[in-house]
C-alpha cells in the first residue's frame, strides 16, 4: 500500500493596511465631511454677499451619481483576474506581521483615504459646474436714476441742405452721437420720418446698439418726399406709453414744415400733454433758402445751387409750449449741441426700471478649484501617501 502525499497549499500571508472596503468606507465618509465643509463655506459666503445664485441647466446635476456609478463599475471591471472582490491589485505580504502590529499607527496612515477624497469632491465639483451656477448681479428690475427720452429725427430730402456741414443730417448724426455718449442711467430711443414714420431702437440702456443705429443714418432709409412731423411726434410717443418714468421726454429734430402724414402734429402735441411727456423741438437750418450740392466739377470740387425749403417755427413753438417743453433754433453744429444740453439741464432725474437680469458665471471658479484639488490629489498619492505597489 502506497502512501501518497499532497503538499498542502500555502496559507496566503496576511496583507498589510486597512482592508479594501474599510479604506472605501473610510473615502466615503472623508468626502462626505470635506463636502460639508465646502458647501457650508460657499452658503456662508453667499449669505454674507447678499448674492442670488441660480443653475442655468440644473437637471446635468445628475451627471454626480452617475459620475459615481461608473467610477464602481469602471473598479469592478479593471480589476485584476482573481483579485477578490474590493481588492484592485496585488498587496505587500509579509512572512510575519506580529513586528509590524507592535507599531504606532502614523498620521499618514490616518490620512490615507484622503487622495481618494480629493478626487471624489473634485469630480462633484465639475458636475456642479457642468450646471452653470449663475450669480445674480441685479434684481428682476434695474433700478437706476434718469429718465426716458426718445429722439425723433427728420430724415427727409431737406437735411442734405449743406448750410450745416458737411450735411444737416451729418451735422445732427454728430452731435446725437455725442449725446448719447454723455448718457450713463437714461433710457433712449430712436424714431426717424420723412414721408412717414418708423421706430429704429425703442428706449434702451443698451447704448452701443443705438450709436451703430444713429451712424447708419442715411436719407436713403426711407421715403424722404415728405416731411410728416405729426407722425414722427406720434411714433415717439407709441413708445411712451408704458414708461414709468417721472421724466419723459421727446427730442423732435427737423428742418422744415408738416406737409405729409396722417397725424396732426397738434393733436399730437395734446396726446404729449395727457402723457405728461414734453417735447422738445429744433428746428435745423440758417432759414428756409439752403445750399444743395448738385454734383462736382471738373476738379471735383462740389457744385452748389440754392433752394427753398418751408419751415414752420411757429408750429415747433407751439409743440414745445403745449408740453411744457422748448423750442430751440439751430444755425450751426455748436448751437445743435448746445440745444441738446439745454434740454439736459432742464430735466429732472426720476426713477426708471430696465426689464432684465444680468448674470455671472460662477463655473470657472468652481472648475479652478476641481483642477487644484485633482493637483493636490496627485502630489499625495505619489509621495507621502503613496501606496505599495
Amino acid at each position: 500500500m502506497k502512501l501518497q502525499l499532497r503538499p498542502r497549499a500555502p496559507e496566503p500571508a496576511p496583507r498589510v493596511g486597512p482592508r479594501p472596503r474599510a479604506l472605501s468606507l473610510r473615502v466615503a465618509l472623508w468626502s462626505a465631511s470635506l463636502g460639508a465643509l465646502l458647501a457650508a463655506a460657499g452658503a456662508l459666503t453667499v449669505y454674507l454677499l447678499g448674492w442670488q445664485i441660480r443653475l442655468k441647466y440644473p437637471w446635468l446635476l445628475l451627471s454626480l451619481p452617475a459620475a459615481l456609478a461608473l467610477t464602481l463599475a469602471a473598479q469592478r471591471l479593471l480589476r485584476p483576474l482573481g483579485a477578490a472582490p474590493g481588492e484592485g491589485g496585488a498587496r505587500l505580504r509579509v512572512s510575519q506581521v506580529a513586528t509590524l502590529a507592535k507599531m504606532p499607527s502614523t498620521w499618514a496612515l490616518k490620512l490615507l483615504p484622503l487622495p481618494g477624497a480629493l478626487r471624489v469632491l473634485a469630480l462633484a465639483l465639475l458636475g456642479v459646474a457642468m450646471a452653470r451656477p449663475q450669480r445674480m448681479d441685479a434684481p428682476d428690475a434695474i433700478e437706476l436714476s434718469g429718465i426716458d427720452i426718445v429722439l425723433s429725427i427728420d430724415l427727409s430730402g431737406s437735411m442734405r441742405a449743406a448750410d450745416l456741414q458737411p450735411t444737416r443730417l451729418e451735422a445732427a448724426k454728430e452731435v446725437v452721437s455725442e449725446f448719447i455718449q454723455r448718457r450713463r442711467s437714461d433710457r433712449l430711443g430712436l424714431v426717424v420720418f420723412g414721408r412717414e414714420a418708423f421706430t429704429v431702437v425703442p428706449p434702451t440702456l443698451d447704448y452701443s446698439v443705438l450709436q451703430r443705429m444713429v451712424s447708419s443714418l442715411s436719407l436713403d432709409l426711407i421715403d424722404g418726399s415728405g416731411t410728416a412731423i405729426g407722425d414722427g411726434l406720434g411714433t415717439a410717443l407709441n413708445r411712451m406709453r408704458r414708461s414709468d418714468a417721472r421724466s419723459k421726454v421727446v427730442v423732435l429734430l427737423t428742418d422744415g414744415a408738416n406737409n405729409a402724414g396722417h397725424v396732426d402734429p397738434r393733436e399730437a402735441a395734446q396726446l404729449a400733454a395727457a402723457l405728461r411727456c414734453k417735447v422738445y423741438t429744433i428746428l435745423v437750418g440758417t432759414s428756409d433758402e439752403a445750399p444743395i450740392q448738385q454734383g462736382v466739377d471738373l476738379l471735383g470740387r462740389p457744385v452748389y445751387a440754392q433752394a427753398r425749403f418751408p419751415v414752420d417755427p411757429q408750429l415747433l413753438q407751439e409743440i414745445a409750449t403745449v408740453t411744457g417743453g422748448q423750442f430751440f433754433r439751430a444755425v450751426d453744429k455748436n448751437e445743435l449741441a448746445r440745444s441738446f444740453h439745454t434740454i439736459l439741464d432742464q430735466l429732472e432725474r426720476s426713477r426708471i426700471a430696465d426689464a432684465g437680469v444680468r448674470y455671472a458665471e460662477l463655473y470657472p471658479t468652481l472648475v479652478m478649484l476641481a483642477l487644484g484639488l485633482l493637483v493636490i490629489e496627485i502630489t499625495l498619492s505619489n509621495t507621502r501617501l503613496r501606496r505599495f505597489p
